[in-house]
């Protein structure tokens, strides 16, 4: 089951392959949308799996993030003249380019960590530079063991009004641990002083108005994937030309809805709320330019 839709052909695809999981199962999968703009949405996205299309695969050349762990997975394994771990980190096909100069950038940002306002911090590998070998600081290997992945985490820190405990809102956590006691931020439409900062929760008191910081928040590009949203253009220019002139009391209505039925398979009800939501915006857009 999908709440609205997954933005990606292959998103649903994988969802509704893990279902059914038995010698005679047969997989299923149902998506709610959740607004009748995301039903145009799901309708294009099962058009697009009824006719076995696919999202583009697209292949990262020498990803540095996953060489970061990498090397910090092999260095907590054992000492490693940094040289010898260039040569093989060439050897896997998608770092077959990677060139000396990334490597040794990312070396550097392992061994010195970055800087904040409270120091720097996450140095994860001690470089010697004169026998230019590497080897895993204190904590880099049950790191490696339990950060494994390339797909980031999203953690709030909860804001918290003392000293009544109450609740207020949440912060980025890439804001929040750069925050430090007596910081004044806005959340909401007040101000507020930090206290402390522990972990996942910010305790603040009412700053009374004092000049405040705004909070950043880290979002996200947009998730629908190119193929996906020619699909949703697609149908709707097709929707488009047989719309024309055309009234909820029709046979021509009826006729549209037995089509997108058989073009995308949705419920006839689905079906018969997605043609009257194109056919309010074909009105709007109409009244909008003066054509009666």
């Amino acid at each position: 089951m999908s709440i609205g839709s997954p933005h990606r052909i292959a998103t649903l695809l994988q969802r509704v392959g893990r279902s059914g999981h038995t010698v005679s199962g047969m997989p299923k999968g149902r998506v709610f949308p959740v607004s009748r703009d995301d039903l145009i949405e799901c309708a294009a996205l099962m058009r697009a799996v009824r006719r076995g299309e696919l999202d583009a695969i697209v292949q990262h050349d020498a990803p540095l993030d996953v060489l970061a762990q990498q090397m910090v997975a092999e260095s907590a394994c054992r000492e490693w003249p940094a040289d010898d771990l260039f040569r093989l980190a060439r050897r896997a096909w998608p770092y077959r380019d990677l060139s000396r100069d990334a490597f040794d950038a990312v070396l550097a940002m392992l061994a010195e960590g970055f800087a904040t306002r409270r120091g720097r911090r996450s140095a994860l590998v001690h470089r010697d530079e004169v026998n230019a070998t590497l080897r895993a600081r204190r904590g880099a290997r049950l790191l490696a063991q339990t950060s494994g992945g390339a797909v980031p985490e999203i953690a709030d820190y909860r804001v918290v009004l003392e000293p009544a405990d109450t609740f207020i809102g949440t912060l980025n956590e890439d804001f929040a641990i750069e925050s430090m006691a007596g910081d004044v931020f806005q959340l909401g439409n007040a101000s507020w002083r930090v206290l402390q900062v522990a972990a996942g929760t910010v305790r603040v008191a009412d700053a009374q108005g004092s000049p405040p910081n705004i909070p950043f928040w880290f979002g996200e590009a947009p998730a629908r994937s190119e193929e996906l949203s020619r699909a949703v253009s697609d149908l709707r220019a097709e929707m488009d030309r047989l719309l024309p002139d055309v009234t909820a009391t029709s046979h021509t209505f009826n006729d549209i809805v037995r089509w997108l039925i058989e073009e995308t398979g949705l419920s006839k009800e689905a079906a018969e709320e997605a043609v009257a939501y194109l056919i309010d915006r074909h009105d709007s857009r109409r009244a909008r330019a003066g054509v009666p």
